[in-house]
């Protein structure tokens, strides 16, 4: 039995004086005059005892809860459990606790994100406006430096707007809630697709592109642009952290009623520290050879968020040179 009110605790906490007092009784065998005195006694004590745990305790704790509950959205107190209260006031303070610091978890993201994201455009900005100046100080009338500051003009230019559209996608896919286009999609076609798309890219590196089929099956359910996205990105980082003469390979391996993918090569591999931030925006491993070779820091978390929306997770496990492996799944298309 709980004691959740003052009237019950004080009609308890009576109780159990009666008791002892009734042994004395007995034991001395008092006169019925002690006895009527007891009776007194026990409503006597009732009252204020009653009126002691109301002010002193059963009040206060009231007042916490109603705070709690207040806090929860819930409307009203419909019984106040004594019993419980420390434990509900500790994981309600614990809960607060994990919001403040979920809360400057985010605050901290949002600005390194924008810390990040000024830093990325800044370089290209900079380029763009000491092309320029070099043109307006003169350097239009020379045809040989006018084309050639133009071209790396562009170049800039065309960095800019691939970090955009990448923040856009990344956007889109982190706030818009649009259905996947789900259909039976031949993955081996599409890998071979976006190896035609990178051929030149691969070759310029001397990097072998091939693909090992170890399923009995092809067809997959997935959305085929998202998809072929992820592959490229993967692909595409493939090569361009792969040694001269190194491969990048695509592999398929059957579970069950899903289909296990691994985009590998033998590159020159991730160190284990980095492997947890791999999938943040703009996270670089070597920030000055990542922005050598080009890219705009967010293919990674482009990809992840694709992969998580077919309800799925990318791992990646790697040794430093030795290479990296990418992997996720995707459901089986159901044969015709």
């Amino acid at each position: 039995m709980r004691f959740n009110t003052p009237i019950q605790i004080a009609l308890f906490l009576s109780s159990l004086l009666f008791l002892i007092a009734g042994v004395l009784f007995y034991l001395t065998a008092a006169t019925s005059h002690f006895f009527l005195s007891l009776i007194l006694f026990f409503f006597f004590s009732v009252i204020v005892i009653y009126n002691i745990v109301k002010r002193m305790l059963h009040e206060k704790i009231k007042v916490i809860y109603k705070n709690i509950y207040k806090v929860k959205g819930t409307p009203k107190v419909t019984e106040l459990d004594i019993e419980n209260a420390a434990k509900k006031v500790e994981d309600w303070a614990e809960e607060k606790e994990n919001e403040i610091l979920a809360m400057k978890e985010s605050e901290n993201y949002r600005r390194e994100f924008i810390g990040n994201v000024s830093h990325e455009l800044k370089t290209p900005i900079f380029n763009i406006q000491g092309y320029v100046q070099t043109l307006l100080d003169g350097g239009l009338n020379d045809n040989e430096v006018n084309e050639k500051y133009l071209i790396r003009t562009n170049k800039s230019v065309d960095r800019m707007i691939n970090i955009v559209e990448d923040l856009e996608t990344i956007t889109r896919l982190e706030t818009e809630k649009s259905e996947l286009d789900i259909r039976k999609v031949n993955i081996k076609s599409l890998v071979n697709d976006v190896f035609e798309l990178l051929e030149m890219k691969a070759g310029s590196l001397d990097v072998k592109l091939s693909i090992k089929n170890e399923s009995n099956s092809e067809f997959v359910l997935c959305d085929q642009d998202k998809i072929q996205q992820v592959f490229v990105n993967l692909i595409s980082n493939s090569i361009k952290y792969g040694k001269k003469g190194g491969y990048t390979e695509v592999r398929f391996y059957d579970m069950n009623d899903k289909l296990l993918i691994e985009i590998a090569d033998n590159g020159i591999g991730i160190n284990q520290e980095h492997l947890p931030r791999l999938f943040e925006r703009f996270y670089r491993v070597d920030k000055n050879r990542s922005r050598k070779i080009g890219g705009t820091g967010l293919g990674l978390a482009i990809v992840k968020h694709i992969i998580e929306a077919h309800n799925q997770t990318i791992n990646v496990r790697s040794t430093t040179n030795k290479g990296s492996t990418f992997s996720f799944i995707l459901e089986k298309a159901k044969p015709n």
